[in-house]
């Protein structure tokens, strides 16, 4: 019992955890998921309790399920925050304005049982700002009903929790790539150990006939072996199972060499431009490792041009001088690479 018998509420006690995030942090046991009032009706705005709703943090919107609808009677000022829309944009609105395209159906159909049956529930399901941004929003709706037991209204509170959503779909892609890494490791070791049989052998057959009917499907064998041991390496550095091995690598040749599995990879709506610059000096590199972090730059180039469009490699001869330490170089002679 609150407010000298005025209301009453019936704890959580737990009973809506692993559902949706918590702000509290912790299990919640002592919030109500049910209350019931003595006096209903919102035009006693002149106390305190009203103006800790109004500076709280916290989104939140009182609807009426008397009214044609279930419309939003009440929504605080963290609501006009948290959606951008104004109060004479939303009181008399149901709160489905707030979905979208991609808003779970299975979730707006939890919300909707917990209305018609009079309970509590708590969601994450996707809404969308006035601006037409998306959110998840952990929501959190309750009933209150007055002394007679007639149900006055639904309370909702909201939560952005995009963030912890993003960074749980990050943890998840990176173990799930940590996985086919050691996948793929395994492989490349594998077919590296089958392609050091092959090479030998193609080895001691060339060594063996200088007829040059065989020795032509020997070497185009044997080129086929080494194009399989480089893809091997590639495998390996997506693996990230091999070490650096920095050596003078021709920049040019190796894009030019790589050009093929680029366009390959971009697939056909992604036109790839070469831009070389003739006679530029030998980089030292890693060359596996070079390819591997070109070809990471152009899918994220890819993925950020879904209807397709041009992307241009290049390369230059530049000397970084006053400018060395806004690169974290030393001053020199580089060879630069860029994509755009």
């Amino acid at each position: 019992m609150q407010g000298e018998g005025q209301s009453i509420g019936i704890p959580a006690a737990g009973e809506h955890e692993n559902v949706s995030y918590n702000p509290t942090g912790g299990p919640g046991i002592h919030h109500w998921q049910e209350a019931t009032i003595t006096k209903a009706g919102l035009g006693e705005r002149g106390n305190v309790f009203f103006a800790a709703i109004e500076m709280t943090r916290m989104p939140i919107v009182l609807t009426d399920p008397n009214l044609p609808d279930n419309p939003i009677v009440f929504a605080n000022r963290a609501f006009q925050d948290l959606t951008g829309y104004q109060e004479d944009e939303v009181l008399g609105r149901n709160c489905r304005f707030l979905q979208g395209a991609h808003t779970d159906r299975e979730a707006v159909a939890e919300l909707r049982d917990a209305v018609s049956e009079h309970r509590a529930v708590s969601v994450e399901l996707l809404n969308y700002k006035r601006d037409g941004t998306p959110f998840w929003n952990a929501c959190f709706l309750a009933p209150v009903f007055d002394t007679d037991g007639k149900l006055l209204y639904f309370f909702a509170s909201q939560l952005d929790v995009t963030r912890r959503r993003t960074s749980e779909q990050a943890f998840r892609q990176a173990q799930k790539m940590e996985s086919i890494g050691q996948l793929t490791a395994g492989l490349a070791h594998d077919f590296n150990n089958l392609l050091q049989v092959v090479s030998g052998n193609l080895e001691l057959a060339l060594s063996r006939t200088d007829d040059e009917s065989l020795r032509r499907p020997l070497e185009n064998a044997s080129r086929a072996a080494e194009r399989g041991s480089k893809l091997t390496k590639q495998l390996l550095a997506f693996a990230r199972k091999t070490r650096l091995e920095a050596k003078p690598t021709n920049l040019n040749n190796l894009i030019v060499e790589f050009g093929e599995m680029l366009e390959n990879s971009v697939g056909p709506q992604v036109e790839v431009q070469l831009n070389l610059r003739p006679r530029v000096p030998a980089a030292l590199v890693d060359p596996v490792h070079l390819e591997m972090a070109v070809l990471n730059v152009l899918i994220n180039a890819r993925d950020a041009m879904p209807k397709g469009g041009c992307v241009t490699i290049g390369t230059s001869k530049m000397h970084l001088n006053g400018n060395a330490a806004a690169h974290h170089l030393p001053p020199g002679d580089y060879v630069a690479h860029d994509q755009g």
